[in-house]
């Protein structure tokens, strides 16, 4: 990162006003003797002595101008919280910036999570003096994380929701700003009673003793495509999108499948964009520099004009392994050989496919003990850790390769398709590529979930169904020795929530039904997994 080479004055509470008068509290840090600093803005729900107030003070002592705004409902703002809220009122916290003499005209965006939110929000208004952004952690689809292959995103959802409630008494900013490993212990207990309460609708009531109404909604309208969402999602805009974006994210990390569908819509929009996937999840993604050096040079270039720090490849990824470590691509995904991976009846994976009948492998699926999230895209559980654990319950199907004779890597998208039998009709299947090392360590790489229920299941006259599960990006080096490991089951709780079984509506559901599934590897009914073999 660049020297710190300012001093930094602040101003702190400043009123700014909405259109219908809501006053918004905002900080602004201001370096010291430059009369022409260009100005980031960062808009957040979290409090601005949170977890966004680090990057105020360190823009500035490079020479920006950074404003941080207490978004409508939060931190002393007046108004209450709203998704919906952000779009207008982002613009009319840049508006009122264009109107201060510290102005240059020129503008950027700044912040992750909520706080990539926020700028698409006010992206999506269009200000003519928006010149940069730098957004991680955030896909412009803001249902996208909720709704993961069709389920529920409990571990998303919940612990948000649960903080929300708290936005808007004074006595208690936010309780989801310390998102330390002792906040995160201290809290896991009350968070793992809600995941498992049932009914769902119940458990913001039943665990702060009041209800929230955006709670409801996602309950309610329990879909990506549901037109209730339509005003937070920001994706349409893209196709003529030309303000240069700087996208971040990390390899575990719940948006990921949506932020690099961005990319490649802004790819196509032509806007000057670029892509960086580190290590870690939602806590941590980006890896090193991902939240400072990265979007730092950025906006260098972009709101500085110093064109020889443009990249020269504008994907960057950390691919991870031993062996592994930074690339550079022209464009994601890169060209790789689309190899499938067969699923066979002796738990065997391979390139080669099943040449002779077999009886198909089965487990039952019991909702009131529903398979666990071990690691993946759970923003407080998920990441990398051994799934030996978990591959030896009874509900979990693995599937492993010889030891590999010389180093694989995977870069690319990764898709899975089944062909299953259920004994009922309301289902998930989760599909997990594994790294499994000689010393038997069997490390989670990327996964996918799709449910599934009689509008989506087709079924043959023998009652089996073919499933498709795209799973999440992978960026991962095996090295000679190491073996692939594909794991099958119906749930991954609570990351993804679990599948009651009956099809009732998500609020009220309290009723169970075990499902006895049936997983096929012969000729006419395959089941695999397709891998990007990089092109090494």
């Amino acid at each position: 990162m660049r020297e710190r080479t300012n001093e930094v004055s602040v101003e702190r509470d400043v009123k700014v006003a909405m259109p219908d008068g809501t006053v918004l509290l905002t900080d602004i840090y201001h370096p010291v003797g430059i009369d022409d600093a260009p100005t980031i803005l960062e808009r957040t729900p979290y409090g601005r002595r949170g977890v966004a107030s680090g990057a105020g003070p360190e823009f500035a002592a490079r020479g920006y101008c950074y404003v941080l705004q207490a978004c409508r409902g939060t931190d002393g703002s007046g108004g209450s919280h709203s998704y919906f809220a952000e779009a207008p009122d982002g613009r009319a916290a840049a508006d009122w910036i264009a109107e201060q003499d510290w102005f240059t005209g020129v503008l950027g965006t700044f912040g992750a999570s909520y706080m990539g939110f926020t700028q698409w929000a006010l992206a999506s208004t269009r200000p003519p003096y928006l010149k940069a952004m730098a957004i991680a952690l955030s896909a412009s689809e803001r249902s996208f994380s909720w709704y993961p292959g069709g389920s529920l995103g409990l571990e998303v959802i919940i612990p948000w929701d649960l903080g929300a409630v708290q936005f808007n008494k004074p006595a208690n900013v936010n309780t989801i700003s310390d998102v330390s490993p002792e906040a995160i212990e201290r809290r896991m207990s009350e968070l793992r009673a809600a995941f498992n309460y049932l009914p769902l609708g119940d458990v913001i009531r039943r665990t702060t003793g009041e209800d929230l109404e955006l709670y409801q909604d996602q309950l309610t309208h329990a879909s990506r495509d549901d037109p209730f969402w339509a005003p937070v999602n920001y994706s349409t805009m893209l196709k003529d999108w030309t303000v240069p974006t700087l996208l971040v994210d990390g390899w575990y990390d719940y948006p990921l499948p949506g932020v690099v569908d961005d990319y490649r819509a802004l790819r196509a929009s032509g806007a000057p964009t670029s892509l960086r996937i580190g290590a870690g999840g939602h806590l941590g993604g980006g890896g090193e520099g991902g939240m400072t050096d990265a979007p730092l040079t950025w906006f260098d270039i972009y709101l500085r004009g110093q064109n020889d720090l443009l990249p020269v490849s504008p994907v960057t990824i950390d691919v991870q392994g031993e062996g592994g470590g930074w690339r550079e691509l022209d464009d994601w995904p890169p060209p790789s050989d689309r190899t499938h991976w067969y699923l066979h009846a002796d738990g065997r994976l391979a390139t080669d496919a099943p040449s002779s009948p077999s009886e198909p492998d089965t487990y039952r699926y019991d909702p009131a003990d529903p398979t666990p999230s071990v690691g993946g895209i759970g923003m407080l559980t998920g990441g990398a850790l051994d799934n030996q654990v978990l591959e030896a319950r009874s509900d979990v199907l693995a599937y492993t390769s010889e030891a590999l004779r010389e180093p694989l890597e995977l870069i690319g998208s990764v898709q899975a398709t089944l062909h299953v039998r259920s004994s009922i009709d309301h289902t998930d299947f989760f599909v997990r590529l594994c790294h499994v090392y000689p010393d038997g360590r069997s490390i989670n790489v990327c996964d996918g979930l799709q449910r599934f229920d009689p509008s989506t299941i087709r079924r043959a006259d023998d009652g089996t169904f073919g499933v498709s599960v795209q799973l999440w990006p992978v960026g991962r080096h095996f090295a000679a020795g190491d073996r692939l490991r594909v794991l099958v089951s119906s749930g991954a709780h609570p990351v993804y929530a679990r599948n009651l079984g009956t099809g009732d509506p998500l609020a009220t559901a309290t009723a169970m039904r075990s499902a006895d599934q049936a997983v096929y590897h012969e000729p006419g009914r395959l089941s695999f997994v397709i891998l990007p073999h990089a092109r090494l």
